[in-house]
This record gives structure tokens, C-alpha cells and sequence, in this order.
């Protein structure tokens, strides 16, 4: 392979895994496919044929890795966290745009359970959905604990309702349920479960760091360190699930496609989440940002309320009290 062909390839692996805009990742993508030869691209998420099939330890082991290895799982605003000494009001910020995610990933789980072929898939899906509820945590739900959190970064009740939300915060809950209501049941599989269980056990330890760092008490924190290790638990019930339709090439596309789309969806949260914590640090320097970057529109972010009426508008309610 020419040296070249060796960074157009790299060039196609990295476009089509995640960008922070998607339409520079669109026009990379265009850009790419036009000048690199078929056999040399890397797997697309969402276009091609599906490999042949492998046994599901080694598919579920290959994807395990990809998760771990993509960017919205490494993304730099984590990394920062670790060795940037963010302020309580910079986890404010964060915790209001982060909120929103919180209560809705039980509804997720309710439309992939109505969904799920089999009693065998519908009881490994019930068992974390009766964690999400709040069995594990002392019956407070997951939506609840981070409240507490959000209440000791100096955030008063109520605020999470009416904060404006990144495009991209919303954005990420609008992929995810159409992933759950509107493709394949594995491809919603592969979302929730490689997609979010596999990645939050990677994503939050460096949040945790970051927020001890700041002086946070461990019973502030609690909603981050319980998911840490319910996750855990939640990524091996799935992973079960997983294993026993893993079998065929199709299942194995779906499930990868699932889990990219949940991740690139992350990765552009992450993005998201970072820019309102800068547009809050340096509100003077927003005009030195590419308002192209992100596609960041002031006039067009909903609150929580407003995002929420949305949807309960089209049909859409979620168990938790988020």
C-alpha cells in the first residue's frame, strides 16, 4: 500500500467513526470514498454489505475493543477532567446539559423490551431496566441521585428544567429513541448495551477523578460511582443477550451498527458539553470559536420542559422522573 493509499485509509477509518460536526464528517466521508479504492475503507456503519460472520466471542471481543478505543469514549473534555482543575460551577454547567440523558434511558429499554423476540432477551433487558428504576440504588431512580449531585454543585431545583440545551444534547436522545422505536430491534441492542454499558464503565471513572478533584464528598457523587459498577453488571447481562443472536452476519452488522451510531451520538454530546462549559469560562472569546464547528444556534436549543412536551407530544414518556 503507498503512503497515500496509508492515509486516506486512516483518513476513511476516522471520518466515518466520528467527527465533532457531522457535516465536516459527511464531506470527509464524501471526500474520501471518491479517491480510495473500495477494498482499502474501512467498515462503514451504515452502508455495505455485512462481513461474514465470526464466532460471537470473537465479534463480541473485536467490538468490546472498538468501544473502548472510540473517540467519544477517549473524547478530550474526559481527558481534561482528569487533569484540569474544573470549579464546582464548571460541573454545574456540565450537569445541567448531562441531566436530560438521565431519565430517558429507561425509555429506551421500555421500547427495545416491547421489541425483543424472545422471553430469553425480554428478562436480560428487564433486569437493568429494574436496576434503572432504582432497585439498586436504595429505590431513589437514577434521575433522582442526579439531582443530589446537581443540588451540591450549587445548582438550584429547578434549573435543570429551564437551562437551554445544546442541539447536540437533544440531539443525542433524539437518535437514541429512534434507534429504539424505529430500527431493528439489534441495532437498539447494540446502542444500549456495547453502545452505553460497554462505554460508561470507561467513560466515568475519569468524571469521578474530576469531580473528587474539586471537592466533591462520595455521597454528592453517588450517580456516577453506582454506574460504574452497575454498569458493570449491566454490560455482562446484555453481553449475555448478545451472544445468543450474534450468530449471523446480519445480527453482527446490526449490533455494531447500533453501537456506532449510539457512540458517534456521544461523541458529539461530549463536543456539546464542552462548548457550554467554554462559552461559560471565556464569554468573551465566543466570537474566536467556529460557530461553524459545532453548528451552534443560541435561538434554537430547547429547555428540558419544552424537549420533554415535545415529546410527550409524539407519544413518548419515560418511567423515570426525570
Amino acid at each position: 500500500m503507498s503512503t497515500n493509499e496509508s492515509v486516506l485509509r486512516r483518513a476513511w477509518s476516522r471520518a466515518s467513526d466520528v467527527s465533532r460536526n457531522h457535516a465536516v464528517a459527511t464531506r470527509a466521508r464524501d471526500l474520501v470514498r471518491a479517491v480510495l479504492p473500495v477494498s482499502l475503507r474501512a467498515p462503514d456503519t451504515q452502508e455495505g454489505a455485512p462481513r461474514e460472520a465470526v464466532p460471537p466471542e470473537v465479534f463480541l471481543a473485536e467490538l468490546r475493543r472498538d468501544v473502548e478505543r472510540h473517540f467519544a469514549v477517549c473524547h478530550p473534555l474526559l481527558m481534561r477532567l482528569v487533569h484540569v482543575p474544573f470549579t464546582r460551577h464548571d460541573y454545574r454547567i456540565f450537569g445541567l446539559q448531562h441531566y436530560s440523558l438521565v431519565g430517558t434511558f429507561t425509555t429506551y429499554l421500555e421500547l427495545l423490551l416491547v421489541k425483543a423476540p424472545s422471553s430469553d432477551q425480554k428478562s436480560w433487558i428487564a433486569k437493568v431496566l429494574v436496576d434503572e428504576y432504582g432497585e439498586g440504588s436504595d429505590g431513589e431512580d437514577h434521575a433522582a441521585l442526579y439531582r443530589s449531585f446537581l443540588r451540591a454543585t450549587g445548582s438550584p431545583e429547578g434549573e435543570e428544567y429551564v437551562t437551554r440545551l445544546h442541539q447536540d444534547v437533544t440531539g443525542f436522545v433524539g437518535e437514541h429513541l429512534r434507534i429504539c422505536r424505529d430500527e431493528p430491534f439489534l441495532v437498539g441492542l447494540g446502542a444500549v448495551g456495547p453502545g452505553h454499558e460497554w462505554s460508561i464503565t470507561h467513560m466515568f471513572p475519569p468524571i469521578v477523578r474530576g469531580l473528587e478533584r474539586a471537592g466533591f464528598a462520595p455521597d454528592e457523587i453517588r450517580y456516577f460511582t453506582l454506574h460504574v459498577l452497575q454498569d458493570q453488571d449491566h454490560g455482562a447481562w446484555l453481553e449475555e443477550a448478545l451472544r445468543t443472536t450474534a450468530t449471523t452476519a446480519q445480527a453482527q452488522a446490526q449490533i455494531r451498527r447500533g453501537a456506532m451510531l449510539s457512540l458517534a451520538a456521544r461523541a458529539r454530546f461530549w463536543s456539546a458539553v464542552q462548548d457550554k462549559i467554554v462559552r461559560y469560562r471565556q464569554p468573551e472569546n465566543v466570537h474566536l470559536r467556529s460557530q461553524a464547528r459545532s453548528g451552534y444556534r443560541e435561538g434554537g436549543q430547547l429547555t428540558l420542559r419544552a424537549w420533554k412536551t415535545k415529546l410527550e407530544r409524539a407519544g413518548i414518556t419515560a418511567a423515570s422522573h426525570a
